[in-house]
C-alpha cells in the first residue's frame, strides 16, 4: 500500500458529524432501525456514538462494537441527510479503530483477507470443500452452513482463466469488465452474458488478468489498509487498459472502484459504470424474445442499496425493462439484508430485514435486480420466486433479436 493510501486510510474521522442537527431524516430507511426500533440501532444514534468515540470521549465496549457493526452500510442515511453528512464514512473509520476489538470478527477478517487476496487459490479450495461436503457434514460449520443455507453451489469453473480479449468485426469501441467475486466464482454465467451482450452491440471486451476483490468486504470489517492494498492492485490492472468504460456486474464493486478508491489511495476509475448505467445509454435492438415476461402477472425491480444510494441509479433499469416490453410493478423499496459479512456475522438481523422483502414481493412472479449479492440473498429467502440479474434480461433480448434477424434472412434467400 502506498504512503498516500495509508494517509488517506487514516483520515476517515468523520468531522462532518459536528454538523448533525439530530433531525432524524436518516432514520426513515435505516434497515437496522426498522427492525430493532432503538435509537442506538439508527443512523442518528450511531452518528452520536461515533462522534464521541472518534473524539476520544467514549471508550470501546461490546455494546459500541455491536452498534457500529450492525450498520449494513446501505448508504440510505447519506442520501437522506439534508446536510449531506457522510455517516457511512464515519462508520468505516469507527470500524477501522474497532477492528481488533472483537475476537470472532478478527478471525473472520483474517480468513477473508487471506481468501480475497488469493482469488484463484481460494476458488480451487472452495471447489475442493464443495466435494468434501458430500462426505463430511461441513454444513454444520460456519461459514459453510451459511453458504449451504443460501443454496450456493460452486461451479466447475470461474469466469476468468487469464486475460482475454473478445473481439468483434467493425468494433465501435472497447470496454473492460470488472466481474467481482460473486459473478466471477459463483455466477460466472452472468459475466458470460455481459460479454455476449457487449459483443452483440459491437464492443470488444477485455477481461483483464489480475483483478482481485474490490475491497468492500474488508473495508466493512474495518481492515482499511488491506482494502487499500486490493485497491492498488486493481488500479494497476485497469489503469493500463485503453478502454472507454469499465462495466461492472455488481454496484458495490462499481461504487468502490469509482469512488471509495479515491478515499483509499487518492485515485479511482472514473469510467466505471454499472450494467444499468452502461446499457441505458445504448440503443438496444427491439425483439420479441421477452414476450413471455410481458404476460407474467407481476414483475418487480429490486434496487440494490449501493446502486440507488451511492450510484444514483433508479430510472435506468426500469427504462431498459420497459424497452424490452416488460411492465414493472412498483413496491416500497428496501434493503435485502445481505451486506457482505453482515449476513455471516448477524444472520438473525439479516433474515428479519429480508423478511420485509418477502412481504413486499409476495405477489411478484419475477424479481429483477442488478446485484449478484442481492440475488444470493433473495433466492435464499424467496425460494418460490424467479430472481434474475438485469444482464440476463438484456442478453435474452439481444439473443432473441439475433435469432429473429437470422430467420428473416432465411426467408428472403
Amino acid at each position: 500500500m502506498s504512503s498516500a493510501g495509508s494517509r488517506n486510510a487514516q483520515r476517515r474521522s468523520g468531522p462532518e458529524l459536528d454538523s448533525c442537527v439530530r433531525c432524524g431524516s436518516c432514520k426513515a430507511h435505516c434497515p437496522s432501525y426498522r427492525q430493532e426500533g432503538t435509537e442506538g440501532a439508527s443512523a442518528r444514534g450511531r452518528a452520536v456514538l461515533l462522534k464521541q468515540f472518534l473524539e476520544g470521549t467514549l471508550e470501546p465496549s461490546a455494546l459500541l462494537d455491536e452498534r457500529i457493526f450492525t450498520c449494513i452500510l446501505c448508504g440510505a442515511c447519506n442520501k437522506l441527510c439534508p446536510l449531506g453528512i457522510d455517516v457511512t464514512g464515519a462508520v468505516y473509520e469507527g470500524r477501522r479503530r474497532l477492528s481488533a476489538f472483537n475476537r470472532r470478527r478478527k478471525l473472520l477478517g483474517f480468513g477473508m483477507e487471506f481468501v480475497l487476496k488469493r482469488p484463484s487459490f481460494s476458488f480451487r479450495a472452495l471447489q475442493f470443500l464443495e466435494g468434501l461436503n458430500e462426505v463430511f457434514p461441513l454444513h454444520r460449520i460456519k461459514p459453510f452452513g451459511t453458504l449451504r443455507q443460501m443454496g450456493i453451489t460452486v461451479p466447475d469453473s470461474g469466469l476468468r482463466e487469464g486475460e482475454s480479449l473478445f473481439r468483434v468485426s467493425r468494433p465501435k469501441g472497447r470496454v473492460a469488465v470488472f466481474a467481482g467475486c460473486t459473478s466471477n466464482f459463483l455466477y460466472p454465467h452472468l459475466g458470460k452474458a455481459l460479454i455476449r451482450s457487449l459483443n452483440a452491440l459491437r464492443y470488444e471486451v477485455v477481461l483483464p488478468k489480475g483483478e482481485v476483490c474490490c475491497g468492500a468486504p474488508l473495508m466493512g470489517l474495518g481492515l482499511t489498509e488491506d482494502a487499500a492494498e486490493l485497491a492498488e492492485r486493481n488500479l494497476h490492472v485497469f489503469r493500463r487498459l485503453k478502454v472507454e468504460a469499465v462495466v461492472g456486474l455488481c454496484p458495490t464493486c462499481v461504487h468502490f472502484i469509482k469512488s471509495e478508491y479515491r478515499k483509499l489511495g487518492g485515485d479511482g476509475l472514473g469510467n466505471a459504470l454499472d450494467v444499468a448505467q452502461f446499457f441505458a445509454g445504448e440503443r438496444l435492438p427491439e425483439d420479441s424474445s421477452t414476450q413471455g415476461h410481458r404476460t407474467a402477472s407481476r414483475i418487480v425491480y429490486h434496487d440494490p442499496c449501493h446502486s440507488l444510494n451511492y450510484l444514483g441509479v433508479r430510472a435506468e433499469p426500469r427504462q431498459i425493462l420497459r424497452d424490452r416490453g416488460i411492465a414493472v410493478s412498483e413496491v416500497e423499496r428496501g434493503c435485502c439484508g445481505f451486506g457482505g459479512a453482515f449476513r455471516v456475522l448477524y444472520p438473525e438481523l439479516s433474515g428479519s430485514i429480508l423478511e420485509e422483502r418477502r412481504e413486499a414481493y409476495r405477489s411478484a412472479d419475477m424479481i429483477v435486480t442488478s446485484c449478484p449479492n442481492c440475488i444470493l440473498q433473495l433466492r435464499s429467502g424467496l425460494k418460490d420466486k424467479e430472481v434474475k440479474h438485469l444482464i440476463e434480461i438484456i442478453e435474452e433480448g439481444v439473443k432473441g433479436n439475433r435469432h429473429e434477424r437470422g430467420r428473416q434472412a432465411g426467408k428472403q434467400s
